[in-house]
């Protein structure tokens, strides 16, 4: 299984700001059935490990350095620049709990309403404030995702032929992130990158696809 994970300094900096449109260009439809291509997608629990790891590593480097023993990271054995850290596991699990495995998506102008293992997530570009809650049901609501939570919801919009879908919470343990989603020029393939913008995760990208399947 397939595991990428890299920096995206440059990538999509335009998002940072409020340059996003309220529909794509003419042509652009993601509606179908999609079925998510494993072998291609980011090992979620592969990154899940790392994460946990890397917190497990930082615990005994603090640990080590009130005793006078190892120093954090940055110091020697790591020359040159650091790469993102891996986000914590709440953060991770939640970029990655929606959508799932199986996702219909139904476009109308530049409004999609997603549709994946029982949830509804519908983009409407615009004022955040406008934007509809997932329409989900009772038992969602010990969930993580942010409209479960009733958290603000997701602010939507199109870069080009990119739908951008950014996050408005603000917490240290989750850091904000933003999904981009495209289709390949033959229509048959969506690619979702998750872009973290925060704290010592800023930069760090995962991806996942979904190819057409016959409903």
């Amino acid at each position: 299984m397939r595991v990428a994970f890299f920096v995206a300094v440059v990538l999509f900096s335009a998002c940072a700001g409020d340059g996003l449109r309220l529909a794509p260009p003419s042509g652009v439809d993601f509606s179908g059935h999609w079925k998510l291509n494993v072998a291609d997608s980011d090992d979620v629990m592969h990154l899940l490990q790392i994460a946990n790891a890397q917190a497990a590593a930082a615990a005994d480097n603090t640990a080590g350095s009130g005793r006078g023993g190892r120093g954090g990271r940055g110091g020697a054995g790591y020359p040159g620049l650091i790469p993102p850290a891996t986000p914590t596991v709440s953060a991770l699990a939640e970029a990655s709990r929606f959508p799932g495995k199986q996702l219909d998506i139904k476009q109308v102008g530049g409004v999609l309403t997603f549709s994946s293992a029982g949830q509804t997530r519908v983009c409407q570009p615009g004022d955040a404030n406008k934007t509809p809650r997932h329409r989900s049901n009772a038992s969602d609501r010990d969930a993580p995702l942010p409209a479960a939570r009733e958290a603000p919801p997701p602010k939507c919009g199109w870069l080009e032929k990119t739908l951008i879908v950014r996050s408005t919470e603000q917490d240290e343990d989750r850091p904000p992130f933003d999904e981009h989603y495209s289709i390949s020029e033959d229509g048959q393939r969506l690619v979702e990158e998750v872009n973290f913008r925060g704290g010592r995760s800023n930069g760090f990208t995962m991806s996942r696809v979904w190819d057409r399947s016959p409903q």
